[in-house]
């Protein structure tokens, strides 16, 4: 059994069903086989999610395989949106309604209250093939930011292993069998 102050967890869109999943990290008191499929159309992972624990550094997604991950901040990419237009907007009103120089001091004070938000907010660990969200996984020096040149690489893998396991349940193609060289091996 793991640790219960573990809050180490994994977030997926399953391939095969599309159901958005959120799935706890290692073995748990409710579960002690852990999940090694979806529990909604039985989609095989990769690798049990046991084996997965925040304790542990992530070197190979339990859902694809895939071994490139980046880092990005566990954030409400709508919500920081939101968040900017509407300090946008307070600034502007302040500008024109009040003065210049008010809505200057509230943009350096909203870009202060952004700055610690991002400098507080945790960061999660995401697969760059299946999009696959870990919360809680030890960082590890070799996951980086968003590189836009990975993305490139893998979106057409990204297609192609979504066409190769959608809809084949527990059975059907081969883990490692794929249209696109480089893809499972």
């Amino acid at each position: 059994m793991t640790d219960p102050d573990n809050k180490s967890s994994i977030q997926l869109a399953c391939p095969d069903c599309e159901r958005e999943l959120h799935l706890p990290g290692g073995c748990t008191d409710l579960n002690a086989t852990a999940h090694s499929c979806c529990p909604g159309c039985g989609f095989a992972f990769e690798t049990s999610l046991e084996s997965f624990t925040g304790d542990l550094p992530l070197t190979k997604c339990a859902i694809c395989g895939c071994e490139e991950f980046y880092i990005q901040k566990d954030f409400n990419r709508q919500l920081g949106v939101i968040f900017a237009v509407g300090s946008l907007m307070c600034v502007f009103l302040l500008m024109v309604l009040v003065g210049h120089l008010a809505g200057l001091y509230c943009l350096f004070a909203l870009a202060g209250i952004d700055f610690l938000i991002y400098w507080r907010w945790k960061n999660v660990t995401v697969c760059y093939l299946c999009t696959t969200i870990y919360r809680g996984f030890r960082q590890q020096s070799a996951h980086k930011g968003f590189y836009l040149g990975n993305e490139e690489k893998y979106k057409h893998l990204r297609r192609d292993w979504i066409d190769t396991v959608g809809g084949r349940g527990d059975a059907g193609v081969d883990r490692n069998e794929s249209k696109t060289p480089g893809l499972g091996e």
